[in-house]
């Protein structure tokens, strides 16, 4: 048996910057016609505030003047602080760089706006405003700015009445947001009759979303696309969900099931519900409720599963690998189950409420009545919503992240399915499953979809368990497509995710399709899928089921064994142990390999790929929760710093015998951390950001000295990122193998809030044996207010690792770390 070993702590130095200072609009390059240029803003100003007077609301809401203002791409950014000394207050911007904000004004007359764009163009005297050179026009909103995609790619149909769902510009004024639900309500319930039962009939009101559920046909849906304060309508969301049948081995000989202890995490599984009376989930099922029809009047038959999706769910969430469990004839759960019902026996949504009200009721309830319940799964997702590059952060995924950080001090995980995508749906393309297999998983029309963009939770992908179909087994027109253990699921669905975030995160085993010559098999095959428990339990206990809905919850499991070890840890924490234990599978399919004849660009961009499908890879439960004699990974919780300053930690030398015995020799390190997010901010989805950086042959006051010259700069005006200035001065004195090049790199990694680079130490490489390395955290805000959010929460994992079992790499980093601790 391999050796045990608990983690180490991760020695810090106490060293922090001064807090960032804060930036305004630049003006580095000029204008030559400032006269003119100002002169044509002021007529698109007076046209505003015109329009603003003259429109007559259908729906009676109050006048509001919102517009959008085109930024000039040649020109630096507006800056927020910009915007708010003219008198704006910055609602959204645009995907896409300087192409576009939204702002809002309480002034009809846009006073202080005018005002500066008067001294700018010279017809009045004042400052030069030189800022406002990077506005390009100024433009009221149209009604096509607020059409959703689902809308525009399924258009409202003459006669029908469809549920929608409409986001209003938040103001920030929550008082002000209930006042135009009311208008909405009202104005919605006053054109209703018998035979059109228009409506709002669920609404929320968060810190910087407002949504609302409507009931209107294509008129009303044209009257409110007019409306100013009204930001977007869009179809609501579809859930997908997999093949399924049934599995039924002989199970008279397994022993009663005993429920975990009071102290045991608990996995909330939002879901189809979770059938209470199947004999292995009765005992481990903690509570299981309708969420928020409390007067089961879509739910009508309560939080029993009628859709054999959330039994399912529920089963792998419990006890992990299934399939294993009636190997052994033995069944130990490792987490209780909470269940919280939100779709009918037809895997659908209230077609009356909000999905988001529904996750925040459900949440709320279950992390305040039991402690224990520190993991959260939703496998499922808008199959409708597939993020594409560019595009603003998804709804369901935005919700998520708000819940994650408003609830911080309860230390709970999101775990979200990346999702399920069904390429070539006609049965004259399905051979191209086999033909094109895996590129088309590379496809724009295979991204993730809501909420697995989510940026807090851990998003899983799908691998295949590498089996051949067992029904017809000779048969040379069924095959499965994927094949061998470890290739993506023919189904996954892959990154990148918001402001290019590695997603997904994760993969675990999700299964496979079986092709009948030129159609998907009907029934998932018990070889290639997953096994896991049926909710039709008197016919059959188990059943198989192929997608990534099953993926989520293995990794759920994981994550709840890791509570079970560290009951007071962060979510961060857990997702760091995670990230630092997974791996690529043995086996990856040659598209995404790299070879020694590919080039610089090609190999980067087969790394690209293969993090868009595999995240950082596969967890490993026995990596995540124990050290051994040739891996140890050292950590710190609970860290906190203060924004625009950096933490420094160091690894202690590495002993010979890790540098000098033949093997592989792996370093990686996994930073994980929970900042405020905000949909409408299409410069940056994250309020702050964080990287780190490895040194090695430097010293310790150096990498100090280094960074805390180059934040001076960029304080008194240097605009380079301070983390690369001190790069290149430590390159200058020290030359550039003192920089550790951990792939992926830091430009890609720190686009995320879950962070992981690894680097493996061959036998030329040098500098390791020059003392310790040193490793720096950087914190960076983007657009909070430093006042209000000071600082913020990490953790951080170091892994090192030797192939060889027979290198005592443990104890002897143990006994150079014990005494930096007790100084």
């Amino acid at each position: 048996m391999a050796s045990e070993f608990e983690h180490l702590k991760l020695p810090r130095i106490n060293i922090q910057l001064p807090r960032r200072a804060g930036g305004g609009g630049g003006d580095k390059k000029y204008r030559d016609n400032r006269d003119t240029h100002g002169t044509q803003i002021l007529a698109q100003i007076s046209s505003l505030t015109k329009t603003v007077k003259e429109r007559k609301s259908s729906f009676r809401l109050d006048p509001k003047l919102i517009f959008k203002i085109k930024l000039a791409s040649e020109f630096e950014d507006l800056k927020e602080e910009a915007l708010t000394k003219s008198g704006l207050t910055l609602l959204g911007r645009e995907p896409t760089a300087n192409k576009a904000i939204v702002v809002f004004s309480s002034d009809e007359e846009l006073k202080e706006f005018r005002n500066r764009w008067e001294t700018y163009a010279g017809t009045k005297a004042g400052f030069k405003n030189g800022y406002l050179d990077a506005v390009e026009w100024v433009a009221p909103l149209e009604p096509t700015d607020r059409l959703g995609r689902l809308l525009e790619l399924e258009p409202l149909q003459a006669g029908e009445i469809a549920a929608l769902d409409l986001e209003f510009w938040h103001t920030g004024d929550r008082q002000e947001m209930q006042k135009y639900i009311d208008q909405v309500r009202q104005g919605l319930r006053d054109r209703a009759t018998s035979s059109a039962p228009f409506d709002l009939t669920d609404f929320y009101i968060g810190d910087y979303l407002c949504i609302a559920r409507i009931k209107v046909n294509q008129e009303l849906l044209n009257d409110l696309l007019t409306e100013v304060i009204v930001k977007e309508i869009d179809r609501r969301p579809k859930v997908a969900f997999e093949l399924r049948t049934d599995y039924n081995p002989p199970l008279s000989d397994i022993p009663e099931v005993v429920s975990p202890s009071t102290t045991t995490c608990g996995i909330l599984v939002i879901d189809s519900g979770v059938q209470r009376g199947h004999p292995l989930l009765s005992p481990v099922i903690g509570e299981a409720e309708v969420f928020p029809d409390t007067k089961r009047e879509f739910l009508n038959t309560g939080p029993d599963d009628e859709a054999d999706h959330g039994t399912g769910v529920a089963g792998i969430a419990a006890y992990g690998d299934i399939e294993t469990c009636i190997q052994k004839k033995s069944f130990d759960p490792t987490a209780w189950v909470f269940s919280a019902r939100v779709l009918n026996e037809k895997n659908q949504f209230d077609e009356d409420l909000l999905l988001e009200n529904q996750l925040e009721q459900a949440i709320s309830y279950f992390i305040k009545e039991y402690p224990n319940c520190k993991v959260i799964n939703l496998s499922l997702g808008n199959a409708e919503q597939v993020y594409q590059k560019g595009n603003k952060q998804t709804r369901i995924a935005a919700k998520i992240d708000e819940l994650a950080y408003r609830y911080q001090q309860h230390n709970i995980l999101f775990v979200v399915a990346a999702g399920n995508s069904f390429p070539y749906a006609y049965c004259g393309e399905r051979d191209l499953l086999r033909t094109d297999y895996p590129n088309y998983l590379l496809d724009s029309a295979a991204r993730i979809i809501d909420p697995a963009t989510s940026a807090i939770a851990l998003t899983v992908g799908a691998l295949s368990l590498g089996r051949s179909s067992m029904t017809y087994a000779a048969d040379a027109r069924r095959n499965a497509v994927a094949k061998v253990s470890g290739y993506p699921s023919p189904f996954t669905r892959t990154g990148f995710g918001v402001d290019d975030m590695i997603k997904p995160d994760l993969v675990d085993f999700g299964g496979d399709f079986v092709l009948d010559g030129d159609r998907v098999a009907g029934d998932s095959d018990a070889a290639v899928s997953i096994v896991t428990f049926s909710q039709n339990y008197t016919s059959s206990l188990f059943k198989v089921a192929s997608g990534t809905s099953f993926a989520a919850p293995r990794v759920a499991n994981l994550a709840a064994q890791l509570y079970n070890k560290y009951p007071a840890a962060s979510p961060n924490l857990i997702r760091a142990l995670l990230a630092t234990s997974a791996a690529l599978p043995k086996e990856i399919p040659p598209a995404f390999q790299t070879g020694s004849k590919q080039s610089d660009k090609q190999k980067s961009e087969q790394l690209k790929n293969r993090l868009a499908i595999y995240g950082y890879g596969q967890a490993n439960a026995q990596r995540a929760m124990y050290s051994a004699d040739n891996y140890v990974v050292l950590l710190e919780d609970h860290l906190d710093i203060r924004v625009g300053s950096f933490d420094l930690f160091e690894i202690p030398a590495l002993p010979p015998e890790f540098l000098q015995k033949k093997g592989k020799r792996f370093l990686s390190i996994a930073l994980a951390f929970d900042p405020p997010t905000r949909p409408t901010r299409g410069d940056s989805y994250l309020g702050i950001t964080m990287e780190f950086d490895l040194f090695k042959g430097v010293d310790r006051d150096s990498v100090v000295s280094t960074f805390v010259d180059a934040k001076k700069a960029q304080m008194s005006g240097d605009d380079g990122n301070y983390s690369e200035l001190s790069k290149e001065k430590l390159k200058q004195q020290f030359t550039s193998g003192c920089i550790v090049d951990l792939l992926p790199g830091t430009t890609c990694r720190k686009k995320g809030t879950l962070q992981r680079g690894a680097v493996e130490i061959s036998n030329v490489a040098t500098k390791y044996d020059a003392g310790s390395l040193y490793l720096v955290v950087s914190c960076n805000r983007k657009w909070v207010k430093v006042e209000e959010i000071p600082s913020q929460r990490y953790a951080l994992v170091v892994a090192i690792s030797h192939s060889d079992p027979e290198v005592q790499l443990y104890n002897r980093l143990r006994t150079q770390i014990l005494p930096r601790l007790r100084v």
